[in-house]
């Protein structure tokens, strides 16, 4: 396949991605039940700790108009180059939610998890990130506490809409698609499962911008399986404290919720 034709597949797959994406999906939530809608901005600085360690930082605000709750995140961790093509993730996230008809929450997640890259000669980022997480839930009304352990495991792809020669460079597009389910301990099944697709545009060495749309499978009280239930908006914004951190800390993605 001539450096041409990755091209157009690459276009082709995203134009693909995106008329899928904004279909409606097959499977329809109860009809008591309608679909949410909730608005994503995240902001992850990077910078190098030393040759293979770099860390992070994670801000995010959430809000949710159907279910009437804001929260804020903040998260902090560390990376690691095991290999090239293997990666080790570690960090604590929080969160504070803010709830209009229930009580407002706190949340303590620490978490753990790989990344394994799949090499190719393209130039895109094939990957797979699977993550344990402890998930720690206060009540502010009551101060009662609720623990579960969950492992999200990410199928991912992401790849540049422009030549070989050009790809990841500033002032170049790429597209991204994965599909994520969480696997709870206390309920012994799977619950969430989101399916991702997005345009990305990389403003320059230090600065990545990602316009995502997230389609959620949850499990509403009295359904048998997953259905959809949600519609997920959500702008990134990927900055590095040195030049060329991004390709190498965040491309096959990053430590969200």
């Amino acid at each position: 396949m001539t450096m041409q034709h990755h091209k157009v597949f690459a276009i082709r797959l995203a134009c693909g991605l995106a008329l899928g994406l904004m279909c409606p999906p097959p499977v329809r939530a109860q009809a008591d039940q309608p679909i949410g809608n909730e608005y994503r901005l995240t902001l992850f600085p990077s910078y190098r700790i030393s040759t293979n360690t770099y860390g992070f930082g994670y801000l995010g605000y959430v809000i949710n108009p159907d279910d009437d709750f804001q929260t804020f995140y903040l998260g902090k961790g560390v990376n690691y180059f095991l290999t090239s093509r293997v990666q080790l993730w570690g960090g604590l996230i929080s969160t504070y939610t803010d709830n209009e008809e229930s009580a407002n929450q706190l949340e303590l997640r620490p978490f753990s998890g790989v990344k394994v890259f799949v090499p190719n000669a393209i130039k895109w980022n094939i990957y797979n990130f699977s993550r344990y997480e402890y998930r720690a839930l206060e009540d502010l009304e009551t101060h009662d506490w609720n623990n579960y352990s969950r492992i999200r495991t990410r199928f991912g792809v992401e790849f540049p809409l422009t030549s070989i020669e050009r790809a990841w460079q500033p002032k170049t597009w790429y597209a991204l698609a994965d599909v994520e389910p969480y696997y709870r301990f206390d309920k012994d099944r799977i619950d969430p499962l989101r399916v991702r697709g997005g345009i990305a545009y990389v403003l320059s060495d230090r600065v990545r911008v990602e316009f995502i749309y997230h389609a959620q499978f949850t499990r509403p009280a009295g359904s048998s399986g997953l259905e959809y239930t949600d519609n997920i908006f959500r702008l990134n914004i990927k900055l590095a404290m040195a030049k060329k951190l991004l390709g190498r800390v965040f491309d096959s993605g990053d430590a969200d919720d």
